[in-house]
């Protein structure tokens, strides 16, 4: 009887079980025109009990119960939850979420949706770009992107700054490339030719997936800007004004007079015997002043019809600079900038399919060339004074007269550059667009350096005047065909592009100088005003071209809004190298999988969105000279032989070619991974890619028997070099009410490293840079360690007494109180082969974050951006023989024994200063970037006015840095990858005050 109980109490709970169970079926389609949706997502609530639509968009799902709830989904609409309440067939119309469509990046010709891109793209729109008043908007970079480095060559208005993205890879040219509204941007990292307010937005492509497309060009990754367009609607007309006012962010502490003297005291006593009646000049605070001005002032005008749009901005730009002579109203600046700026797009739709287009941006720029009296001031003895009692220049010993340098300096560029861009575009068929664009980049500029005949003292005079004259101009002619092709039916989709390029560049250079000018009057800086004796006047010409041919494709596949697929093919041809190797393949492939669009992707609030991709790809790189494959003979030799012996031209050979060269390329792997999690407030990104570059292109010494001379160098394929590095890119925001806020990190890890050098060519595998300007080079580049490291002496102390000199090893010159260098190679002998590795100045870890909160009409916002593991080499300590003032370290110098352990005697030069970690200094920091308060004007405010906007401003940029760093500013960046980061003595990083405002008709 038991068992009967049991088995009807079984049966009626699985009858039950059973009764709960309800089949729910039903159609799923656009609730705009009726089609239905194939691959939507049907999920039963807080399960992962799931389905998706069949090709007629039809579904069937067997659920728990019938209290639960459905939630429907699929990419590009909004998803809904429909409560099932005894029902058995629900039929779902979903409405598209615009914001996701609208939601594209732009890549290497052409754009693609987010949620389809394989790649590693980084956005920064307009609104970040504005934030630091700079003529470059490249240096608004600094601290928005993992693993983009933006660093300053110089705080001279207008210079242009070091941009390195995902570490060094090569040994040359390691500059990312700017493609601004279609156009290649190929030399430099300049884009002070636009105003930011004109910017729209800016994409940094990082791996071979995404710049594969653009072949030799993307080694070093890319840059994309878009500018802005007309939108549709009334014409909108946009105002910004700021004004701001900068002053040096540090001053670097220096010896007083009476330090100074007593300085001097311990190397020769009895030198100075009253401390006390001796000058104090700080010849920083007579050379630099404070609250400078800074003026940026941009207008534009926009809109859109059915048949055309356009937009027209001007911009101007004022930075009177930080170096000058005189204080005040009677400051007389000696580096200013001052750029006018001019922007035209425009399209005009000449048929429904038929399109012509215009970008064009135009710059004027004048520059007044800083003097070189940085070091001048640093160097100069405090206790000279800067004029004679007769208000004439006075003689400073230890350098020169820095304000007498800046007096007599007169040298002036200035300059004109256009990008432009004009296109036909044409529709056909379905899905086929046919692009043909002419781009152009062309410049012209002229410097004028005038000198009058002066005195101060017997090392700083020049019995002549003189003048020089440089003009130079370049152009770049890109003519780009390309077929696109874009498609959606059922569950694929697909977005693809090939086309056929060619491009030509030219520059030529002209110089001309003269001495002895009639007069000194700026009327007559110019070479015929000179000295007619051709003894005294000198004239050079030269000139560059190069050309490429190019055929590229990229094919995007979607499908079910889940798989993704990206193919990259790009071969490039190249003028600077010979026949047999002038052409270059770099193949790209990429996978993506839109997890979060599985059936089985559990749907918990907790993850939105899960992407994962994976990528691989080859890029080249061409940037060498274009003579490196020829040998050259040079003239200007002669010699006196035969029976008249009279003198006879003749030639040599100047330098050896190689014709074999071959491309670089840069072979990348990257696998990354997108999130959005908790109903989107954070949004993460990670990845991870090792990135090699083979075969680098090289000037090395070869072997003596190839017969080429001494010294000579040829340019080789014999190095490779590997980056690893780990990036990642967090941001949480949310709102809640009238307040909101946000908050947002990245960072980047990276590690470096020479995989080899030379060894197959029987050169000497080293490389040795970093020059100080005195003869001594203190970087290095040998295989297994990174590019550009520092190598000298390992400091272990001072020398306290005799005993010590004993009992260590030393240089024949080292005494008491002299450094005590490390015998690395523990021979008992101390020489040059104890020099070992000291430092590095590629960073293990760069970062930035940021945060915003806003009530209402208010906003406050602050960026940071930062660097750890990283070295500077301060080379303007380095003195050899001169007596120069020191900084005021050297107060706690060594004075006998047991004085100090860190720095040692006093010295005019000496052994001291040979190349060692004493020098290398610690370059990590963290610096608030910008700090900025804005109110927004209510919108019922500006109604009388017929205005649509209007904002207030207050910021602050270069505010506070924490750096151990005794410079003027630790994000120093080097020209050449080989030298590593020296301080040579650069003009000095700015701290900004400015107030201002965006209006909007």
């Amino acid at each position: 009887m038991k068992k009967v109980y049991t088995t009807i109490l079984l049966t009626f709970l699985a009858f039950n079980l059973m009764a709960q169970e309800v089949t729910i079926s039903g159609t799923i389609k656009d609730s705009e025109d009726g089609e239905p949706l194939i691959g939507a997502n049907v999920i039963e609530k807080g399960t992962t009990n799931g389905t998706i639509t069949d090709f007629d968009g039809n579904y069937k799902l067997t659920v728990s119960s019938k209290d639960v709830t459905l939630i429907f989904s699929y990419v590009g609409y909004k998803r809904k939850e429909i409560d099932v309440n005894n029902q058995t067939t629900i039929d779902v119309d979903l409405t598209l979420d615009m914001s996701e469509l609208d939601e594209v990046v732009v890549v290497g010709y052409g754009s693609v949706r987010k949620s389809d891109l394989t790649g590693s793209v980084a956005s920064i729109k307009s609104e970040d770009l504005v934030k630091v008043p700079n003529a470059n908007p490249v240096q608004a970079l600094q601290g928005k992107v993992s693993g983009l480095q933006v660093l300053n060559t110089s705080g001279d208005p207008g210079s242009t700054p070091v941009v390195r993205l995902r570490g060094i890879t090569t040994l040359n040219n390691n500059n990312p490339i700017f493609v601004v509204d279609g156009v290649i941007i190929e030399e430099g990292n300049s884009l002070d030719f636009l105003n930011a307010n004109d910017i729209e937005s800016v994409e940094v492509l990082k791996d071979a997936s995404a710049t594969a497309i653009f072949g030799s060009r993307g080694s070093n990754g890319v840059i994309i800007v878009t500018t802005k367009r007309g939108k549709k609607g009334d014409v909108r007309v946009n105002v910004s004004m700021d004004h701001s006012w900068e002053s040096v962010s540090k001053r670097i502490e220096m010896m007083n007079g009476r330090e100074f003297a007593q300085y001097v005291n311990d190397i020769e006593p009895g030198t100075y015997n009253n401390l006390d009646v001796l000058d104090d000049t700080d010849w920083q605070d007579l050379i630099y002043e404070d609250m400078r001005p800074i003026r940026n002032v941009s207008a534009s005008i926009s809109s859109a019809t059915d048949k055309i749009d356009y937009y027209f901005g001007l911009g101007y730009f004022y930075q009177e600079g930080l170096l000058g002579v005189g204080e005040g109203s009677n400051f007389d600046p000696q580096s200013e900038f001052e750029r006018v700026t001019a922007k035209i797009n425009t399209t005009y739709k000449v048929t429904e399919a038929f399109d012509i287009g215009l970008n064009l941006s135009l710059a004027l720029r004048d520059k007044q060339n800083a003097p070189g009296v940085i070091n001048t001031a640093l160097r100069a003895w405090p206790i000279s004074v800067p004029f004679n009692d007769d208000g004439t220049f006075a003689e400073v010993r230890g350098s020169a007269n820095a304000l007498a340098a800046m007096e007599y300096s007169n040298s002036y560029r200035k300059s004109f550059e256009s990008v432009g861009n004009f296109y036909l575009e044409y529709d056909f068929l379905d899905g086929f667009t046919a692009k043909s664009s002419f781009q152009f980049t062309a410049g012209a500029g002229r410097s004028k350096s005038f000198t009058p005949a002066f005195y101060v003292a017997p090392l700083q005079q020049n019995e002549t005047s003189d003048i020089s004259v440089n003009y130079s101009d370049n152009s770049f002619v890109l003519w780009e065909n390309t077929i696109s092709y874009q498609k959606e039916f059922g569950i694929h989709r697909v977005n693809s592009v090939a086309g056929y390029t060619i491009q030509r560049e030219s520059s030529e250079f002209l110089s001309g100088s003269g001495q002895n000018l009639l007069r000194e009057n700026e009327n007559y800086w110019y070479i015929n005003a000179s000295d007619g004796d051709p003894l005294l006047q000198n004239v050079s010409n030269n000139g560059g071209y190069g050309s490429m041919v190019s055929f590229l494709f990229r094919a995007n596949y979607t499908l079910l809004d889940r798989y993704l697929f990206t193919a990259t093919f790009r071969r490039d041809g190249s003028s600077n190298f010979g026949s047999r190797n002038r052409y270059g393949n770099f193949p790209s492939f990429a996978l993506g999988w839109n997890v979060s669009e599985e059936s089985f992707f559990p749907t918990t609030r907790f993850i939105d969105n899960l992407k994962v991709r994976a990528s691989w790809g080859i890029v080249g790189n061409e940037k060498i000279g274009g003579g490196a494959q020829f040998s050259t003979i040079g003239t200007g030799f002669g010699a006196v032989f035969g029976v008249n012996e009279t003198l006879n031209s003749g030639a040599t050979l100047a330098s050896a070619g190689n014709p074999d060269l071959r491309w670089e390329e840069t072979e990348q792997f990257d696998v990354g991974i997108n999130m959005d999690l908790l109903q989107g407030r954070l949004i993460a990104e990670f990845d991870y890619y090792v990135k090699t570059t083979n075969d680098i292109l090289v000037r090395l010494e070869p072997a003596g028997y190839l017969g080429v001379g001494a010294f000579q160098s040829i340019t080789y394929n014999v190095a490779n070099v590997q980056n690893k590095g780990f990036e990642f890119n967090l941001t949480w925001r949310d709102k809640i009410g009238d307040f909101n806020y946000q908050v947002g990190g990245l960072g980047s890890f990276v590690e470096n490293e020479v995989l080899n050098l030379g060894a197959n060519i029987g050169a000497d595998s080293v490389i040795t840079g970093g020059d100080l300007g005195n003869g001594q080079r203190v970087a290095q580049t040998v295989v297994g360690y990174p590019i550009g490291f520092f190598y000298g002496y390992k400091v272990a102390g001072v020398f306290q007494n005799e005993a010590q000199l004993e009992e260590f090893p030393s240089l024949s010159a080292q005494r008491a109180g002299d450094f005590i260098y490390e015998d690395t190679n523990e021979d008992g002998i101390l020489n040059a082969e104890d020099r070992t590795v000291i430092g590095n100045s590629i960073p293990d870890f760069i970062y930035g974050f940021n945060a915003s909160v806003g009530y209402k009409n208010i906003n406050l916002s602050c960026d940071f951006q930062g660097q750890t593991g990283v070295d500077i080499y301060n080379g303007k300590q380095a003195i050899t023989s001169s007596l120069y003032n020191r900084e005021a370290k050297f107060n706690n110098r060594w004075t006998g024994e047991g004085s100090t352990n860190e720095h040692p005697r006093a010295t005019q030069g000496g052994v001291n200063y040979s190349p060692s970690d004493y020098f290398v200094e610690d370059g990590s920091f963290l610096r608030l970037r910008t700090l900025t308060l804005s109110y927004d004007i209510p919108s019922g405010l500006l109604e009388s006015v017929k205005a649509q906007s209007l904002r207030f401003y207050v910021r602050g940029t270069n505010l506070v840095t924490f750096t151990k760093y005794s410079g003027y500013s630790p994000d120093l960046g080097a020209g050449s990858p080989l030298d590593g980061v020296i301080d040579r003595g650069v003009y000095p990083i700015s701290k900004v005050y400015s107030a201002g405002l965006n209006l909007t008709f």
